[in-house]
């Protein structure tokens, strides 16, 4: 039996025990589960999301962590009742023979970046205002109604192990499908030289020691969600609907959390990860020499761009900066953890085999998908690490995130 196979059987399975009609896939999820508009037998519409188990899985797609998001909501409806409210409700969670499902009620959404794709999103300067209200609604809910709600002592080496060594953990999925990254100290990309990431970090690791403890979070916090990006970040389209935030699938974790973490994934969502999943990725290896080439097969979304130039800023007038009085490297962590999403991703894009057509309706394997968020990852990492030895003091965040955006769109 092939994936395809074993994931509709699960579907199908799933259906059967909650008495679901399966409608239509929705493809634009992030994650390795099957997702399905259906409908009960009295005629209520919901979403059903399956998860079918695969043997490499990386943390997070596993089935361990899918069935920890109710643990996580539950956690949050006793701690912080505030953003219970704000979280979309899990009506059935299933488990089975090899799968694991939710149900929630389908409710008429876009997500948190819609208003800076549609026309003039980032050239009017409209969409990128609706999106920064919006994101404040995300911080209030998130940060203030969240993660503030409690704090824990933050262990030491919690950047090398969560944020570091995520990647590293990962790196063995990304190496049994893409074996030729295996073992390499260089790499040659779009016609210029980087290290490697493996040996990049692990160099980080022994010799920055100093800064990833000034780095490292003051404290940690509520486990508010720990993977919101911009798709899990909901806002309801139906006539009268409400202009607040609906929150999907947090990352399924009940630890203290970094809220930086999430902050990150939003910024990764404007800069790679969303605009990889919409317009697709040219990436792969060219001539006898070993170099790589990589590029977005289209524009990036020019309110993307302009957004994530602004983010940084922006995040003050959302009230974020309030959750960090102690804490003034938060924006250089920020910076960091975004690039280390960016890595991150690769070995996730492998964990999930669904079809990722782009806007022109062409489909981006996994694999050119994972190496397209390790060679940029790669970039990101490179600058970062050179910046630190240029700008002990600062970071120049324009030129950082221009590697990946191509800068701001022209005024």
């Amino acid at each position: 039996m092939t994936e395809h196979d074993t994931e509709r059987a699960a579907v199908a399975a799933a259906a059967t025990h909650l008495g679901l009609t399966v409608g239509d896939e929705f493809l634009d999820g992030g994650s390795p589960a099957r997702v399905h508009r259906a409908r009960t037998a009295d005629g209520d519409e919901v979403v059903l999301k399956v998860l079918a188990a695969r043997p490499d899985a990386v943390d997070g797609h596993d089935l361990d962590s899918f069935l920890g998001k109710q643990n996580q909501i539950d956690r949050i409806a006793l701690g912080a009742p505030r953003l219970a409210e704000r979280y979309l409700p899990v009506l059935d969670t299933v488990k089975g023979d090899g799968w694991a499902a939710t149900t929630t009620p389908y409710l008429p959404s876009e997500d948190l970046g819609a208003c800076l794709r549609r026309e003039n999103g980032g050239e009017d300067g409209h969409g990128e205002e609706l999106f920064f209200a919006r994101t404040a609604a995300v911080t209030r809910a998130l940060l203030t109604d969240g993660y503030a709600t409690e704090t824990a002592d933050t262990p030491a080496g919690h950047l090398a192990d969560v944020h570091i060594g995520r990647f590293l953990r990962r790196l063995p999925v990304l190496e049994k499908h893409l074996p030729d990254l295996a073992d390499q100290r260089e790499l040659v990309i779009n016609g210029r030289r980087y290290e490697a990431p493996a040996p990049l970090l692990r160099r980080i690791l022994d010799t920055e020691k100093v800064r990833l403890a000034e780095l490292a979070p003051a404290r940690l916090m509520f486990p508010a969600h720990g993977d919101s990006n911009i798709r899990n970040l909901l806002f309801g389209t139906a006539e009268g609907a409400s202009a607040d935030v609906r929150i999907i699938d947090p990352r399924g974790s009940t630890e203290p959390w970094d809220p930086v973490y999430d902050l990150a994934k939003i910024l990764f969502s404007l800069t790679v990860w969303d605009p990889m999943l919409r317009l697709g990725i040219r990436a792969g290896c060219s001539g006898a020499d070993g170099t790589y080439t990589t590029a977005f097969r289209r524009p990036v979304y020019p309110g993307y761009r302009s957004a994530a130039h602004h983010f940084l800023d922006r995040l003050d007038e959302t009230g974020a900066g309030a959750l960090f009085p102690d804490d003034p490297h938060w924006k250089q962590r920020l910076l960091l953890t975004h690039d280390l999403h960016v890595l991150a991703e690769a070995p996730c894009r492998l964990s999930d085999r669904k079809p990722k057509p782009d806007s022109e309706g062409r489909h981006s394997p996994p694999e050119e998908l994972a190496l397209g968020h390790y060679l940029l990852g790669t970039i990101l990492l490179n600058d970062l690490a050179g910046q630190w030895s240029e700008r002990p003091g600062d970071l120049d965040a324009d030129r950082h995130l221009a590697l990946v955006t191509g800068g701001p769109p022209s005024p």
